[in-house]
């Protein structure tokens, strides 16, 4: 056994993935785009594997109004496998805060800590100052309806980040390897899938991406991927998400 709790003649199978990737999502751990504590705002699929290990990573960024502010915006990375150190799913400190104040105002309202500041120019998003748009046609050109009429709430503000700054809500190679064995070969990478309606049942077995998916870590053959499924994965085809 190593740091990562990998045995070396430990074998897998798409049936082995799935069933770990199923039982998550009865735990309320695999990931759930209309959950309604969180507002989704971009998301990412990652995928691994060699002869004996596989590990499989969804990233989904977001604004927990629970922790309201900057303390509810992460990005929170659900990672599976048979060669992580930590159980399959969610973990606390899989959870990455990537934004603050910058130096001239507040970014949020101080009182309930759920729109932007109207006096705020800027806000830190990784290392990078990036200017704050408090222009309403802004977001409606990107198809944002705003709530209110006298503020722009803070999932409101992120959406309107995206695309441009997706690189910069997603995990670093660094972040991941943290996690992850270092040596293990990356073989799939996703911005856009059809996601699985968790909130109905909808087991990651019984959808066709993930099937595919599993398949393509078991073999390493990335023909097995060939969706069929309109992507999904946008914020807008979850509108719940946020919403309890």
């Amino acid at each position: 056994m190593n740091i990562f709790g990998f045995n070396k003649k430990q074998e897998y199978s798409s049936k082995d993935i799935l069933k770990q990737l199923d039982q998550c999502a009865e735990d309320y751990t695999f990931p759930m785009l209309d959950n309604g504590y969180v507002y989704p705002i971009h998301s990412k699929l990652i995928g691994y594997r060699d002869e004996k290990r596989w590990v499989l990573i969804i990233e989904v960024f977001g604004f927990n109004y629970r922790g309201g502010g900057h303390d509810g915006i992460s990005n929170c990375l659900h990672i599976f496998g048979n060669c992580i150190n930590t159980n399959p799913g969610t973990d606390n400190s899989n959870f990455l805060n990537i934004t603050d104040n910058s130096s001239d105002f507040s970014t949020f309202d101080e009182e309930y800590l759920e729109s932007l500041n109207p006096d705020a120019k800027s806000m830190m998003l990784r290392e990078n100052e990036i200017i704050i748009n408090h222009n309403r046609e802004f977001y409606l050109t990107k198809g944002i309806e705003l709530e209110e009429e006298d503020k722009i709430f803070i999932w409101e503000f992120l959406r309107g980040l995206e695309p441009e700054y997706n690189k910069d809500f997603e995990a670093t190679e660094k972040e991941i390897r943290d996690r992850i064995p270092t040596d293990l070969p990356k073989i799939i990478e996703l911005t856009e899938w059809n996601h699985p309606d968790c909130a109905d049942s909808e087991l990651p077995s019984k959808n066709e991406t993930f099937k595919q998916i599993a398949k393509v870590l078991e073999t390493g053959q990335k023909e097995f991927y060939k969706p069929t499924k309109k992507p999904n994965n946008h914020w807008k085809n979850w509108p719940d998400g946020g919403t309890l």
